[in-house]
């Protein structure tokens, strides 16, 4: 018998998404958000830049766009061969830093590799991060093997079961809040956009203890989530499986998926401490 992990119990969803950051605009640190924009122009889609192309993505001159890209050079996230630009591996200890705040992590992606392989689904476990959900661990599955997701991948939260998880343990102004501000995209034909059935949706999710969407973010998507919560009771994460061409309805995904996705929310629970 395997001996779970002591891990540091974590903050409640709600104390992570509802601290409100209202101070003097004398405080900010406009070069400091310049700094992580410079950093963020770079993707899969761009992999490498040159000076001009940073500049225009980001917004800045050609001569702060270079100051910054030699800054960065000089820390060791920027590389370059003289015309093109491109992040060093030092950069991905800006996203393990917030990993390594969530001790758990490790033991969560233990988990989803688990689920993954009993299902053949695949297995996400993520948090709400503003407007959107962002994942903390992942696992593929069977017929997911085409979908493009990974540990910091980030997802709209009204469209999928996962977020909508998420969404129900919002204060019921702070969903308000969300469904108002958020631009509301058509991303299939069959994506919720109006806001009063999406509110619906997120509450009949709380009711029912998961979510269950069809086709919201990608046709022939099934995924179904529910919450994973501290000994306290307090959500601190949710769980989805994810699968193409369900072959049945919501009432299907429940019976057959439901179980395995409880036994793992559990899992997770138990190793928390008190």
């Amino acid at each position: 018998m395997s001996i779970k992990p002591e891990l540091p119990r974590p903050l409640p969803l709600a104390t992570r998404t509802g601290v409100s950051f209202d101070f003097p605009k004398s405080e900010y640190v406009l070069s400091l958000e310049r700094g992580l924009a410079v950093i963020r122009a770079f993707n899969e889609r761009h992999p490498s830049r040159t000076l001009s192309e940073v500049a225009q993505a980001v917004g800045l001159t050609r001569a702060a766009a270079r100051r910054f890209l030699l800054t960065l050079g000089a820390l060791g996230y920027v590389e370059s061969d003289g015309k093109y630009y491109w992040l060093r591996p030092q950069t991905l200890e800006l996203g393990y830093a917030y990993l390594a705040s969530v001790p758990w992590w490790r033991y969560g992606q233990r988990v989803a590799d688990s689920v993954a392989q009993e299902t053949g689904c695949a297995c996400a476990i993520g948090v709400l991060d503003r407007d959107s959900v962002a994942y903390l661990a992942y696992a593929f599955g069977n017929s997911t093997q085409s979908l493009v997701r990974s540990v910091g991948t980030r997802l709209p939260a009204y469209c999928t079961a996962i977020g909508r998880v998420l969404l129900g343990a919002l204060p019921e102004e702070e969903l308000d809040v969300y469904l108002a501000s958020v631009p509301l995209e058509q991303l299939t034909p069959h994506t919720v956009v109006d806001p009063q059935e999406l509110k619906s949706a997120v509450r009949q999710a709380v009711a029912d203890g998961y979510a269950i969407v069809a086709h919201q973010l990608e046709p022939g998507l099934y995924s179904i989530a529910m919450p994973v919560r501290d000994r306290q009771g307090a959500m601190c994460a949710a769980l989805s499986l994810s699968l193409r061409d369900a072959p049945g309805k919501g009432a299907a995904l429940a019976r057959d998926y439901l179980p395995a996705l409880k036994r793992a929310a559990a899992d997770i629970a138990s190793a928390l401490p008190a």
